[in-house]
């Protein structure tokens, strides 16, 4: 939500006021899901991440920082990798179902701006990735409340890393974010279509 080099590529693209959106309304999010987020973990649940970590670790095995950090690369690649590539292939194979035809017609009716907040939140796209799906959209005609709701849900996060936070975090904490994400995308189109 927050990287410079995204926000200086969306200025030069978009232009500032949409990094201006970004920025103010990012700002909100990190910190405020941050906080939220911080508040909701019990210490029980941050004593069983902190021993699930050195099993992880295994500290009684000999070895340097640097062989302790590639073994757990290792397994944490040989498990999250494949899942990451499934939920993918599944995310694209959805969005040609989730959008058969989107155009210039559809406006900023409140439902196709939930509708967008909420797929926005759930595929993964690239760093930066977003841009250009806005910049095209509002090439064809489209509104800018739409694009105000993909600009605040697209980067922060997506099934793949939801699925890969689930062994990290209860489900009562992800959805609370996932819902927050989306609650963000909403204001984002209210912004979008009130300023642009």
């Amino acid at each position: 939500m927050l990287n410079p080099a995204a926000l200086g590529f969306m200025g030069f693209v978009l232009g500032w006021q949409w990094t201006g959106l970004r920025l103010v309304l990012g700002v909100l999010m990190v910190f405020g899901l941050g906080y939220a987020v911080n508040r909701m973990v019990t210490p029980a649940q941050a004593m069983a991440s902190r021993e699930a970590l050195s099993k992880l670790i295994d500290e009684d095995e000999p070895g340097t920082a640097f062989s302790c950090w590639l073994k757990i690369l290792g397994r944490m690649t040989l498990r999250l990798v494949p899942e990451y590539i499934v939920l993918v292939l599944l995310l694209g194979a959805a969005c040609a179902w989730l959008f058969p035809h989107i155009g210039p017609d559809i406006g900023n009716d409140f439902l196709w701006i939930v509708l967008f907040a909420v797929v926005g939140m759930l595929f993964v796209i690239p760093t930066a990735g977003e841009v250009p799906i806005i910049q095209a959209m509002l090439s064809l005609g489209m509104a800018a409340g739409r694009a105000g709701a993909l600009l605040m849900t697209v980067p922060p996060v997506s099934v793949p890393s939801l699925a890969m936070l689930a062994r990290s975090f209860s489900s009562k904490v992800l959805v609370f974010v996932a819902v927050a994400v989306v609650l963000f995308g909403v204001l984002g189109r209210l912004v979008a279509a009130l300023l642009f």
